[in-house]
């Protein structure tokens, strides 16, 4: 019988599930099984879930038996040596996965080895990662895989009985997905969603480099198994597969000019209204672009999303077979999205790349990703390369659309949008009463995205061929489906009800009165405005941005495991830290958004103050949160706090020193161009990084997060003196002068020095006031203090809480 790819992507999917019932029977004998290894268990599991996949359209004797036999080093135990051409893609597969394996190890029992964090593993500016564990199993029943699981901790109690509820949880699913009518394509997407809730927190290996998960070596082996046996067409001989030459193609897929695209919004100030709902909107668009454009050139080659190994922040990578078909796909894609692209005003470029390597070059991939950036650098150089004539880039002068400048509008009337815009303002609607994307070839419910392969919508039902799932839900369904939370937060009027504990109707009383509303229908669910976010400020009304990307994140993929005569850098560690980055960025910062409280012990909040956020963290909006950075706007006062919190959670997320987080903040009026503040943002970003890194530009000045921590104690101890008039807000004003005087300028040190004596004699009011203000305040005449050298944004940012407009 001739297997086609997903037969043995399952193969590869399961070929070490038996480490999981290993581990939780560990040194108990069971009737059931010829021996006690992984691969008797693996085989074992298939056969009790035979009616599963027999109704998928499989084979459980020959799925057990391919799955199974994938070592051919077991020379002792010939029965698991593969022989057929399945089980040696198999088992080829399942070496190409695992080359951070090494002989020998550190011993112990398996059973208690936790999985080590990737970022372990990595050394930066001569530091690397602290040693620490995952927990599978924790705190309110917690089991697997969901918001505020991975971090790692010291002494981490594994064993028997932690594997023991990782099963039944499995199992639990496996008994859910058996009540549904499952193709292959959906059953073995639904194993992976289960796998990754129950596997994605354990080691694949306890013996040697316990720093990947048993999830992400099941899903990479899966991709090659499925690759490898689409090149040899179906039906290769053993000799053929064993015969290594450059099988596989390598591909990048990347969206040039997002942030352009993103903030290119015109209408801030031209009434067109609902820039709030149009700007998510929008950024949901390219996220959903680039996924798109992965998930149908894998269509078209009857690949699944487990060969996008790495991917986020608009680029992907992609594990393909090295055909013809292959090649022709992404000529043809690339065409097919570069004319759209262009149609929509060539504000994005799609640009894809790809390199041919051997199987053997999985051992050096970082080199094949090396060599595979250098294709893409070249293709960018040429963009819309299917072009062959000015012309075809030309089309009629319209009058263009009052949104987003671009496109045409639908009508030539001052206001009018194109047909874009109108759309994003609809989906933009939607996005608070949605929490799955859904993938159709035709048919999809509107409004939705018309993509070039799919069209895509925030709905799944009938005709959907695959489904992202907004948060970390691991439900199996009858349609392929995987966890992606893309859809973001938008803070609405039930957030701002619960920030100033008031009803609806004294909300919308309050509202209407202060000239905020732009529409006045929507309730409870309906978006709030840049100008209420603006408005439901601590003191001055101002809306705050904050833009932050992780620091030496390309530094960490391109050289971060490399060590004196051994690249760390295999396939399934980065695709580990790949998926993990990406699990801080688009689940763990929106939890901490919508659900503040479950980080309270993390972060050492005590009830009043894990209340008071709770409150307020739910009114920051997630314009972009992915890949490696963020771009959020909220209550100027809201999102620093909130920057300080995140910032101490990606540090014990990382448990790295290197690893750190730079960005810039912006205080802006609520109707400010979005380009502009966009502006605002990358440059106070970039002048974080130039300072050094690991810092924070707001109010002129780039601070590290330590020191910024200190500066909270400052202002508040400022907000408290100025309430009680123990300083006056003309002797703040006369401190910040001193400072732009003698420390804004290019001055010599002696020169800056003359600040001293002139403060001193200002401060004599404080004294006058109150004798133990005075000595706090005495304080800034420490010159290398953090007080005195970041005093304009501890100042400012005390000024503007106390400010009443």
């Amino acid at each position: 019988m001739v297997r086609d790819g997903l037969d043995l992507a399952l193969a590869g999917l399961l070929h070490d599930v038996g480490k999981l019932y290993g581990r939780a029977l560990w040194g108990e004998r069971d009737e059931r099984l010829p021996d006690r290894t992984h691969t008797a268990y693996t085989a074992h599991f298939v056969q009790k879930e035979a009616e599963l996949f027999r109704k998928a359209g499989l084979d459980p004797g020959w799925l057990a038996q391919t799955a199974s036999r994938h070592h051919e080093g077991w020379r002792d135990r010939p029965q698991y040596q593969p022989q057929s051409p399945e089980e040696w893609c198999v088992a080829l597969a399942d070496t190409y996965a695992s080359q951070e394996r090494e002989e020998g190890g550190q011993g112990g029992s398996p059973p208690e080895v936790p999985l080590k964090p990737p970022f372990s593993q990595l050394r930066l500016q001569g530091k690397e990662g602290r040693d620490g564990g995952y927990l599978p199993v924790g705190e309110g029943g917690r089991v697997g895989l969901a918001p505020g699981a991975l971090y790692p901790e010291a002494g981490v109690p594994m064993g028997k009985a932690t594997y023991g509820r990782l099963v039944e949880r499995l199992e639990a699913r496996l008994s859910e997905m058996a009540r549904l009518s499952l193709t292959k394509e959906a059953l073995l997407l639904n194993l992976a969603l289960a796998f990754q809730e129950a596997l994605s927190l354990v080691p694949a290996d306890t013996q040697s480099e316990p720093d990947v998960s048993l999830y992400d070596h099941l899903r990479l082996t899966a991709a090659i198994a499925h690759a490898l046996w689409l090149y040899h067409g179906g039906q290769p001989s053993v000799e053929e597969l064993r015969r290594d030459g450059k099988k596989f193609l390598l591909v990048v897929g990347d969206l040039g000019g997002i942030q352009g695209h993103i903030y290119r919004i015109s209408g801030a100030e031209t009434g067109v209204g609902g820039i709030a709902k149009r700007l998510r909107a929008r950024s949901l668009e390219v996220s959903l672009a680039a996924e798109t454009m992965a998930l149908g050139i894998l269509r078209s080659l009857g690949l699944t999303p487990l060969n996008r190994i790495l991917g986020a922040g608009g680029k992907f990578y992609l594990l393909l077979p090295n055909t013809e078909e292959a090649r022709e796909a992404l000529e043809e894609a690339q065409e097919a999205w570069g004319r759209w692209a262009l149609r929509r005003g060539g504000s994005l470029v799609p640009n894809l790349a790809h390199l041919a390597f051997e199987g053997k070059e999985f051992r050096d991939f970082a080199g094949v990703l090396k060599a595979l950036h250098q294709e893409l650098a070249q293709a960018k150089l040429k963009p819309f390369p299917f072009l062959k004539k000015t012309e075809e880039t030309q089309g009629e002068a319209l009058r263009p659309c009052a949104a987003c400048g671009l496109r045409p509008a639908l009508k030539d009337e001052p206001g009018s949008l194109c047909p874009d815009c109108e759309r994003e303002r609809e989906v933009g609607g939607l996005l608070p009463k949605r929490d799955r994307v859904g993938f159709f070839p035709d048919g999809a419910p509107r409004p939705f995205f018309a993509f070039p392969s799919l069209k895509v919508a925030l709905e799944d039902g009938p005709g959907a061929v695959h489904v992202f799932r907004a948060e970390l839900d691991f439900r199996p369904s009858a349609a392929p489906a995987e966890a992606k939370p893309l859809l973001g937060h938008l803070p609405r009027v039930a957030h701002a009800l619960k920030a100033k504990r008031v009803s609806l109707a004294d909300y919308t009383a309050w509202a209407r009165g202060e000239g905020l509303l732009e529409e006045e229908e929507g309730g409870e669910d309906r978006v709030l405005t840049f100008g209420e976010l603006a408005a439901l400020s601590q003191g001055a009304p101002y809306l705050g941005a904050l833009m932050l990307d992780a620091d030496r994140m390309g530094e960490a993929f391109a050289t971060g495991f490399q060590r004196e005569g051994r690249d760390l850098a295999t396939p399934s560690r980065l695709a580990a830290l790949s998926r993990t980055l990406e699990v801080f960025f688009a689940t763990e910062v929106l939890e901490l958004i919508r659900n503040p409280a479950l980080y309270a012990g993390r972060l050492g909040w005590d009830a009043l103050e894990a209340r008071r956020k709770g409150e307020r963290y739910p009114l920051i909006y997630s314009v972009y949160s992915g890949g490696d950075d963020l771009f959020l706007l909220g209550p100027w006062d809201v999102l620093l706090d909130f920057a300080l919190d995140l910032e101490r959670l990606y540090a014990l997320f990382t448990g790295h020193e290197a690893l750190t987080l730079s960005g810039g903040f912006v205080l802006a009026g609520p109707s400010l161009p979005i380009p502009e503040l966009s502006r605002l943002l990358t440059r106070a970003e970039k002048a974080a990084k130039e300072a050094g890194r690991g810092r924070l530009f707001l109010f002129g000045q780039a601070v590290p997060w330590a020191d910024l921590r200190k500066l909270r104690q400052e202002v508040e101890a400022l907000r408290s003196d100025l309430r009680a008039e123990r300083v006056s807000r003309a002797q703040v004003y006369r401190w910040l002068a001193l400072w732009r005087r003698f420390w804004g300028q290019d001055m010599n040190e002696g020169e800056r020095m003359r600040y001293k004596p002139l403060l001193a004699y200002a401060l004599r009011r404080v004294r006058e006031r109150d004798e133990g203000a005075w000595e706090r305040y005495m304080g800034l005449l420490d010159h290398q203090g953090p007080a005195w050298r970041y005093l304009p944004v501890w100042v400012q940012w005390g000024l503007y809480l106390e400010r009443r407009v």
